[in-house]
């Protein structure tokens, strides 16, 4: 097969929202789905999500479409009612029997795009919608510090989560695990637990996957080094963020289920670059002004790109899994 035709397999792999089947040049498979390419290799998450492997281009023979494009037939329906009015049959929650919709609540735009790969749709503008195994999704960058009272007020949301990345508390966790919280702390102390029914039944759906519950910690300003990463984990924690606390409070003052699904960027050895703790919509600028400080500087950059490209993988194999977690209508605060 020719170099050409192999570039253009990998290119559909990387953009196809289902498990592909790999066959090397030493004739072994591989079954998973693609997270990410470049000119020389490509790297991909096994079937079971709990283990990445990077391929260099030369060493693919073929690249097989094996797996249900999980989000194809939701975005087709999407596509098809935008405009038009329901059919007579469909039922009154929807083709699926399913009320309402699931509000995803991200911080950063960048935090949408295991979102909208997980639902096969593009963001735009810090909003994306689509359909996730039968359920709509509604997906919004409310900004840091956004007013997501608002936002759950204007969507109207039968389930509130928050997603995105967060930083690891506890030493045996690396880069792209997820924590599934059972329960968020506010900078001001405050608690506020899980409801039991939708954390279960998320818990079921990522079984298999490398993930942990536990206690998030929630903080108003960044915890950027090691230092502040190792004084908050001594309150039990499993890892930090800034958005949790207020998705949580308010899906519960609106009397609607939460949950929370985080992925590590930066581990609890690991202090993120001075210009992380200004909060900012783009990174780009500074990150490449800091690149510019010496080698150890770059070095960082490249491991902390390394460690979101993980992160983002992780979020989007958790979320097509959860698919039919979310559609449990009955989960309950």
């Amino acid at each position: 097969m020719t170099e050409a035709r192999i570039a253009e397999l990998v290119d559909r792999a990387f953009d196809y929202r289902g498990y592909v089947t790999l066959r090397r040049s030493d004739g072994s498979e591989l079954v998973g789905f693609v997270y990410d390419r470049t000119a020389s290799h490509l790297e991909i998450f096994d079937e079971t999500a709990t283990r990445r492997t990077r391929i260099a281009l030369d060493e693919i023979a073929d690249i097989a479409f094996t797996g249900e494009d999980a989000a194809r037939k939701s975005q087709e329906v999407w596509e098809r009612r935008k405009g038009q009015l329901e059919p007579r049959d469909t039922p009154a929650h929807g083709e699926w029997g399913n009320p309402g919709k699931v509000l995803v609540v991200v911080a950063l735009e960048q935090e949408l795009q295991p979102v909208a790969r997980a639902l096969g749709v593009t963001a735009r503008g810090g909003l994306l919608r689509g359909w996730l195994s039968g359920s709509e999704v509604v997906a919004l960058a409310v900004g840091i510090g956004g007013d997501v009272r608002s936002a759950v007020a204007q969507q109207g949301p039968r389930l509130v989560m928050s997603c995105g990345f967060c930083g690891g508390l506890d030493p045996a966790m690396s880069a792209g695990d997820l924590v599934l919280a059972t329960r968020v702390r506010g900078a001001d102390g405050q608690v506020l637990d899980a409801p039991e029914v939708a954390r279960q039944a998320a818990a079921r759906a990522l079984n298999g996957l490398r993930f942990t519950e536990g206690e998030l910690v929630c903080t108003s300003a960044v915890a950027a080094s090691n230092t502040e990463k190792r004084a908050l984990a001594r309150a039990g924690a499993l890892a930090v963020d800034m958005e949790t606390y207020p998705v949580a409070r308010a899906a519960r003052e609106a009397g609607v289920p939460w949950l929370a699904l985080r992925a590590v960027v930066d581990p609890l050895d690991f202090s993120l670059p001075p210009f992380a703790r200004e909060g900012r919509a783009r990174y780009l600028g500074p990150a490449l002004e800091y690149a510019l400080c010496g080698p150890r500087a770059a070095a960082k950059l490249v491991r902390l790109a390394r460690n979101a490209s993980l992160a983002a993988a992780a979020l989007t194999a958790a979320l097509r899994r959860l698919g039919p977690a979310l559609s449990v209508a009955e989960a309950r605060r």
